[in-house]
């Protein structure tokens, strides 16, 4: 069964849930929880999308996002991307850490802002890791009471309480702690058929936002590009983004930065992930310009059309 597009606009708000490939955990030490959240706010400054909320737990993690101009799949393809590379470099692995596609459930902001919040920060709660959300580390709730600076802005949020910063605060962890004891709210988690949480009024505005949002290409993932070019080169994914200029892996590395233009991607899209300034990937994108290059363009296209959609 095909899976549902997603759905993409300016001002869409998000709860994203990431889980580790079959549970496994996606997370081992301190380190690895620093390295996702500086890659959630890295991208979130170059992006320009809003972070409400999130918790790191062992196997998976909560996101609440609203994103501008870049959508939702695209910010979550650097974020999954990079931090895979590191990890599987770290830990000596290959291939897939994160559990298929992510779910990227489209919420009505408005009715579900704050219940997403409370229930995103009392995740640790639920799973018995602390008796309060404030004495979990990897979550934003604590960015909320004023005890650390973060990656949220939460006074987006605490301005709803009061416009008083102290009793925003107090208003708000009163709202959190009332809730300490209540276990999963299903109806926060959509199917996958389901994928907005909202009434039928929500829905259709949600249809005319699409509608007049200008169309654009349906792109593979960069995922599915990199699958497509191993298949073809017989090149791994790692040797693809080393520092490795062995001429098949140089290869490789042009086809990459072809394809993606090809199927819609700018350049500056394979900037990070290639770890090459643009002039480099500028110059490995005209390995097309050979009749070896274009054959291997096509082919790739052609896989990715028969296999590798995301």
């Amino acid at each position: 069964m095909a899976r549902p597009q997603r759905i993409e606009y300016d001002g869409a708000f998000y709860h994203v849930i990431v889980r580790g490939n079959q549970r496994q955990d996606i997370f081992v030490d301190e380190q690895d929880r620093l390295e996702y959240l500086s890659r959630v706010t890295h991208y979130k400054e170059k992006n320009d999308f809003i972070l409400y909320a999130y918790v790191l737990m062992t196997n998976h993690v909560h996101l609440l996002v609203e994103t501008r101009k870049v959508p939702i799949s695209k910010i979550m393809q650097l974020i999954n991307f990079t931090y895979t590379q590191y990890f599987n470099r770290k830990y000596g692995k290959v291939g897939h850490l994160f559990q298929g596609r992510y779910k990227a459930i489209l919420c009505d902001r408005d009715e579900y802002l704050l219940g997403l919040v409370r229930y995103i920060h009392l995740n640790p709660v639920r799973a018995k890791l602390v008796n309060s959300p404030q004495e979990y580390r990897w979550s934003s709730h604590r960015e909320y009471l004023g005890m650390i600076k973060g990656a949220t802005n939460p006074d987006r949020v605490l301005r709803l309480f009061s416009e008083r910063v102290a009793q925003a605060k107090r208003l708000y962890k009163e709202f959190v702690d009332e809730a300490t004891g209540v276990g999963r709210d299903e109806s926060y988690y959509a199917t996958v058929e389901q994928q907005i949480l909202g009434d039928e009024k929500f829905a259709d505005e949600v249809g005319q936002k699409v509608a007049d949002t200008d169309k654009r290409r349906i792109r593979p993932s960069l995922e599915a590009v990199f699958k497509a070019v191993e298949a073809i080169t017989k090149v791994k994914q790692e040797a693809i983004v080393s520092r490795s200029r062995k001429s098949d892996v140089v290869f490789a590395r042009g086809l990459i930065a072809s394809v993606s233009r090809e199927v819609g991607y700018k350049l500056v899209d394979l900037r990070d992930i290639l770890k090459r300034d643009l002039s480099s990937v500028s110059k490995l994108a005209r390995i097309s310009e050979s009749d070896r290059g274009r054959t291997a363009v096509k082919q790739s296209i052609k896989l990715l059309d028969s296999h590798f959609q995301a």
